[in-house]
């Protein structure tokens, strides 16, 4: 007679629950990532990543092109540059028909008044030494060293260039004649040293800021952050500022004079400063010889 095996669930004891089904071992790799995802949620995924992908893509295409193609860039701030020497120039051409009108403008003799009213000896030294200085012949023996050190530095790019700021006195000559504007009457004011040529611009205003403020730059551009730096550009950039005042204090130009002469200065300053970048890219400024193309 046949006997019948008995089944599993007929082998274990009634009451008993099923053991729990066994579940397939997952890998380290799986373990750490999670498990392996559903199909849904992959896709989800790689499509995620894609995204990021191409977004990275641009950004480093844009990146890439802007360093290329600065252009865009460099244009704005040309069109800034260039709406700021528009309005000095504008400004400058006013004041200077103004003046040719009038020998005195509204400011001129209260400004100088006001001013001449402190006669202390200490600021009379000072400001005639600084106004002292920018006469013809002091000035070409200051240009005639500053242009030796320089070259002696081997920075003869820079002596170049600082021999072309002589060109502001030039020009602010030729705008005397144009404008003929007489200078202070002792009658109005005190004066010190009575000058024949015109008023209008003051030329050591010009020349100051077109030779001092170049120097300073130059100054900047080729040495190393130092205290003997920071002494010659505080020099440069003192002088630029007290040469308009000690003008009206010592009687030999009004106020609007030298404000002329300060807008008069930042005109050529401003390509002299262009030039000379555009040469230091080009040229070695030692030997003046054309760099290679990068």
């Amino acid at each position: 007679m046949a006997t019948t095996q008995p089944s599993d669930q007929d082998a274990r004891p009634s009451g008993d629950t099923p053991p729990p089904p066994v579940q397939a071992q997952r890998s380290p790799a799986e373990s750490f990532r999670g498990g392996p995802p559903e199909p849904h949620g992959h896709q989800a995924n790689h499509h995620q990543l894609t995204e990021r992908a191409h977004e990275i893509a641009d950004h480093l295409a844009s990146e890439i092109q802007r360093e290329e193609y600065p252009l865009p860039g460099a244009l704005r701030r040309g069109w800034v540059v260039l709406t700021l020497y528009l309005v000095v120039l504008v400004a400058l051409l006013a004041l200077a028909l103004a003046a040719h009108s009038y020998s005195v403008l509204p400011g001129d003799l209260p400004f100088t008044r006001e001013l001449q009213e402190d006669r202390n000896p200490l600021v009379y030294f000072v400001l005639y030494f600084v106004s002292y200085i920018g006469y013809p012949l002091q000035s070409a023996v200051i240009f005639i060293v500053v242009a030796m050190l320089l070259w002696l530095f081997h920075l003869r790019l820079e002596a170049i260039f600082l021999t072309l700021t002589l060109l502001g006195d030039l020009i602010g000559g030729a705008l005397k004649l144009l404008v003929a504007r007489s200078r202070p009457s002792p009658d109005l004011v005190h004066v010190t040293q009575q000058l024949s040529s015109f008023s209008f611009p003051s030329g050591h205003t010009l020349h100051y800021t077109v030779f001092y403020g170049f120097l300073a730059f130059v100054v900047i551009m080729n040495f190393r952050p130092s205290w003997e730096r920071a002494i010659l550009v505080v020099i440069c950039l003192a002088l630029v500022a007290l040469v308009g005042v000690s003008r009206v204090y010592l009687g030999e130009h009004w106020l609007t004079d030298v404000i002329g002469g300060y807008l008069t200065g930042l005109l050529l300053l401003t390509p002299l400063i262009a030039g000379y970048l555009w040469a230091r890219e080009h040229y070695d400024s030692a030997t003046l010889r054309k760099l290679p193309a990068p």
